[in-house]
Order: structure tokens, then sequence, then C-alpha cells
């Protein structure tokens, strides 16, 4: 009798030390697990996965990312040629991060060449461009159909700091039908490419027109001009400054086997002796007619 009594004691006392050990071990664990407490290499291989998963997330902080590349022939803005009359193919690339809200942010990145006094008739010190951008695009505001889109440019030359200066491009845009019209009005935030008390502003009207077989038509017409607040820049000395020009362009496009294939051509009214920036035998060659083609692509 004694002998079942010290029997049934023994595993009521083995019943409950088990059960204060699986209290205990249950209080350090947080209230909202009930599995087993993850360590070592499972805990490793489920933060290396979270980390997969951030890498391998096409978004980024809510925005996406996108790149654009062309290769051209010549590298033309606002008609002036920017590789020294396409003595080199131009090659651009851009790379954006865009929100839903319409902030983005970006860097961009070309080639280039200018004219100067090195053997070759090239300027030794400025061979590229590059800078960041930030803008804020907005579509069909207030329901009008017509869209908005602002961004801010920071030149920069790295061979000839003191060329860098900051731009704002804003664009208008609307569609009617097949057509497509397009305002622009950018002036600079900084002295133009340095110059003290330049100020530049460029206005411009630029349409395009979709064809029949996904062809597009499209061109401009823009006006560079400027306001002096700095030295004289009579460069030619025949007793003003002559320093505005027109630019022009037109051109068509289309989609090809995943390139835009665009074939231009681009002109300016400057005349060689009648103009203080590109008026001279030296660069003017950078301002003529000019055809450029080129293939581009974003993904």
């Amino acid at each position: 009798m004694y002998t079942r009594i010290l029997k049934t004691v023994s595993l009521l006392m083995v019943s409950m030390v088990l059960s204060v050990n699986a209290l205990a071990a249950g209080a350090d664990r947080p209230k909202d697990e009930t599995g087993p407490v993850e360590t070592g290499p499972v805990k490793a291989a489920k933060e290396s996965n979270a980390f997969d998963d951030f890498l391998d997330d096409e978004t980024l902080l809510g925005g996406k990312f996108t790149t654009w590349v062309e290769f051209a022939s010549d590298y033309v803005f606002r008609g002036e040629s920017e590789t020294n009359d396409g003595k080199i193919p131009s090659l651009k690339a851009a790379i954006t991060w865009s929100h839903p809200s319409g902030f983005y942010l970006g860097y961009y990145g070309a080639n280039n060449l200018f004219p100067g006094n090195d053997a070759a008739h090239n300027n030794p010190h400025i061979n590229a461009l590059w800078g960041p951008y930030a803008g804020y695009s907005v579509k069909d505001i207030a329901g009008s159909g017509i869209n908005y889109n602002g961004m801010f440019f920071q030149y920069i030359y790295p061979g000839s700091r003191d060329s860098n200066y900051l731009e704002m491009f804003n664009y208008l845009d609307t569609q009617i039908g097949n057509l497509n019209l397009k305002f622009e009005y950018s002036p600079t935030i900084t002295d133009w490419f340095g110059v003290k008390g330049l100020q530049s502003h460029n206005v411009a009207i630029l349409p395009s027109y979709a064809l029949p077989h996904k062809f597009v038509v499209s061109g401009g017409v823009g006006y560079q001009f400027f306001n002096n607040h700095g030295p004289n820049l009579d460069a030619n000395g025949n007793g003003k400054e002559e320093l505005n020009w027109v630019h022009w362009n037109i051109g068509v496009s289309r989609k090809m086997f995943g390139y835009n294939v665009d074939l231009r051509y681009h002109d300016t009214n400057i005349k060689e002796g009648h103009h203080d920036f590109y008026g001279f035998s030296s660069n003017h060659q950078i301002v003529d007619s000019r055809y450029v083609f080129s293939l581009s692509r974003s993904f």
C-alpha cells in the first residue's frame, strides 16, 4: 500500500516539474508567436529572403526606375551641334525614378565636343555633359486636357566647372485628335555658361502629328534670347550685341524592333559674321543646317 502511495506522489511531482518548465519556456516566447522560436540558420534564411525581396522589388519608396539611351549621328541642342559639327557620334543616357504623385528625380549624361583652339580645333576641356534633374508632371489640369511638366536640370561640364549652370524647363501640352501641341519656356536660374550677369531664355512651339502605320512627324520652332546685365559681349566689334537666334527642326520617327528611329533636319538663322557667339569661321559650322539620325530606347 505504501509503495502505491509513493509511486503516485512521485508521478505527481514529475508532472508538476514538467508543467513549470513548460510555463517558463512559454514566458520567454513573444505572446503573438505560437510556433517554436526561430534561431540560427532558419532565422538567417528568412532574413536573407527578405533582403532578396527588397532588391527584387520593382519599386523604391513607391516609385519606379526607367532608363533611356540614345545613339545618334550628332547631338543638336536648340540648333547647335554639341559634337563640333558631328565630328563624333553622340551617346546619351538617363536614369529616372518616378513617383505616382508626379514627382521624379534622375541623372543624365552625354558626350560632347565644342570648338576650340587645340590642334584639331576642339575645346580640350569640354568633352562631356552630365548632371542631376528633378521635376514634377501633372496630367489633365482641372479637367482642361492640358498637361504640365517642369524640371530643374544642373548642367555639369567636368572639364570646365566654371561653365556649369542651372536651367528650368517648363512644358505645357494638349492632345487634339492626332495632333499634340507642346509649348516650352525655359529660363536659366544661374548665369548661362557661367558668364556673369547673362540670363538665357528659350521659348518654343513643338507640335507632333500621328500618321498612319504608327509614324509620327514632329518638329519645333524656338527663339533663344538673352538678358545681359554683365560684361559687354560685342565679340565681332560691330557696335551691338548679337546674341539671340531662331532655331527649328522637323523630322519623322517610328518605333521599330523595340527602338525609336528618328530622322531629323535642324537649322538656325545665324549668319557667319553676324553673331557674337557663333558667327565666326572657327565655330559657325556648329549652327549650320544638318540632318541627324538617331536610335533610342527606354526600359
